[in-house]
């Protein structure tokens, strides 16, 4: 899923959580809070998934080739060689 269609899908579930709390309940302020609520709870779900998508991709490329080791991002581009360069 691509972010633009995440926050897509995310504004139309708050609005539909605003006005099904304002309609249980009247009132507006509440309605923001459940709203603000959801919010972060879509948030962190939002990112423990890109988490989980991040773990597994790196697990399965391990796994696909044994022989090559696997580096971070930060080995990868030479960004630690630079930084403990600059230190010595």
């Amino acid at each position: 899923m691509y972010f633009p269609q995440f926050l897509v899908g995310m504004a139309a579930a708050l609005l539909a959580i605003m006005a099904w709390v304002y309609t249980a309940t009247g009132s507006v302020w509440q309605s923001l809070g459940w709203t603000f609520v959801a919010a972060l709870l879509l948030q962190a779900g939002y990112f423990i998934a890109v988490l989980f998508l991040i773990y597994g991709h790196a697990t399965s490329t391990a796994e696909a080739d044994n022989s090559v080791p696997v580096k971070t991002p930060l080995e990868r581009d030479g960004i630690i060689h630079a930084l403990l360069s600059m230190l010595r």
